[in-house]
């Protein structure tokens, strides 16, 4: 379950992401997200010029998923 503090900071966050606004927001390297995309583990997508997106409502999955965040 996440917290209420947790669903602000992430509805307020653009509707897609790229990988260094998520890794800026857990505070990691963009690596650490793209091998989390590469294990399947957070659920993203490459647009048409190649680099990876991720929607707001994957990572909340994800961070659904992992609750101790």
């Amino acid at each position: 379950m996440l917290s209420d503090a947790l669903k602000v900071k992430i509805e307020a966050l653009p509707a897609i992401l790229s990988t260094r606004e998520v890794a800026d927001f857990f505070s990691v390297q963009s690596l650490t997200i793209r091998r989390l995309i590469n294990r399947k583990v957070i659920t993203a997508y490459k647009d048409d010029e190649g680099r990876w997106c991720i929607n707001r409502t994957d990572l909340k999955i994800y961070c659904s998923r992992h609750s101790n965040l």
